[in-house]
């Protein structure tokens, strides 16, 4: 029985099924190029031919209108805002979306664009190659001198408080802006706050001010000052893909390009992966030794048991309670008789009252 269970939790490692509360498949839109959640919750979905509202459960499109080769997307209340293959800024209200107006407001190649409240009004932030553009619908107010690949802003925090921060990323460095305000973006003043190793594909943050970066594989969970709070295993995820923080109830949407899905993960349950943070071991492939480091949250009790490719335990390498923090345990590629163990795929389950977590290695002399 515990053979077959420890197989399940690979399965469920393997696929990341684990994480998610729900699914949503945009399997009827033939290719989505970027996605919007509005202040309100809503997600709002980009085509090459059409802007669509979908379903939140089913991923069937409520509300659609024709728009061709359209750059990027946002959404504030009724107001869909959307920048053409002209680098034009236009705007139309639900319930009216024949009368699209033109603002008047041009951009250089916009890549990325946001909605944001401005003292309960709405405002745009747009990124260009050079800087980030901070505009009402119908005029631009300043911007900020910067080369980034994306940015992050909280959703439904005030913009004209000065306290309230914006996350912009280059590379796999995470910088936090503060001091200004929308009105006066000369002001903000930039501080890295996180450094990855691994190719970060995108970030956001929550209403919290929590920030999610996200990698392949993960989620790496940080305060707004670039503490570290946990991660959350996300199984594979493409090039390209896209987070979001819904304001509505603070799930995490994962977009995954390639199989054209959202992945759903739930506040309440993510609460339990940020516990328990599972490193990859290092080095891997293992010859001789590997080390296993894991972060914990608060003081817990856990074992770490190093398990063969069919699920048989090979041996138990911690069992004893942890303070919080970071902890690390040497395993020597051996079994619970210290005989070295044969080349091949093995796992380690980290196992204790509050969750499992497992990861793979790989041993090869």
């Amino acid at each position: 029985m515990r053979r077959l269970s420890v197989l399940l939790f690979v399965i469920c490692w393997a696929w990341g099924a684990w994480h998610f509360s729900e699914e949503i498949a945009l399997s009827r839109i033939s290719r989505v190029t970027d996605l919007a959640i509005s202040n309100n919750g809503e997600i709002w979905v980009l085509s090459p031919s059409a802007i669509s509202r979908i379903d939140a459960k089913s991923g069937n499109t409520l509300l659609s209108r024709e728009a061709s080769n359209v750059r990027a997307l946002a959404v504030f209340g009724d107001d869909v805002y959307y920048v053409d293959n002209r680098n034009r800024l236009l705007t139309y209200t639900r319930g009216n979306e024949e009368n699209v107006v033109v603002t008047g407001l041009d951009f250089d190649n916009p890549t990325q664009m946001s909605a944001l409240s401005n003292n309960g009004n709405p405002g745009i932030a747009v990124l260009e190659p050079n800087r980030l553009v901070f505009t009402t619908p119908f005029e631009t107010i300043g911007s900020i001198s910067i080369n980034a690949d994306g940015f992050a802003l909280i959703p439904m925090a005030d913009y004209s408080d000065r306290r309230t921060p914006l996350f912009t990323r280059t590379g796999s460095r995470i910088y936090a802006w503060t001091g200004g305000i929308f009105t006066d973006a000369e002001s903000y003043s930039s501080k890295l706050i996180y450094s990855a190793s691994d190719n970060v594909l995108d970030l956001c943050a929550d209403s919290k001010g929590s920030l999610y970066i996200l990698f392949t594989d993960s989620i790496m969970v940080l305060s707004n000052e670039g503490n570290h709070k946990g991660k959350i295993g996300v199984g594979s995820v493409s090039s390209g893909s896209r987070i979001f923080a819904n304001p509505a109830d603070n799930n995490l949407l994962v977009f995954n390009r390639i199989t054209k899905s959202i992945q759903v993960v739930s506040e309440s349950g993510r609460k339990a992966e940020e516990l328990i943070v599972l490193d990859k071991n290092r080095p891997n492939p293992v010859d001789n030794f590997t080390e296993i480091a894991f972060t914990l949250s608060e003081p817990l009790y856990l074992t770490i048991t190093i398990y063969n490719l069919i699920g048989e335990p090979v041996k138990q390498i911690a069992k004893d309670r942890y303070l919080e923090g970071t902890h690390r345990v040497i395993w020597n590629a051996d079994d619970a008789q210290g005989n070295l163990v044969p080349n091949g795929v093995y796992f380690y389950r980290l196992e204790s009252s509050k969750g499992v977590a497992i990861r793979q290695l790989i041993v090869l002399r």
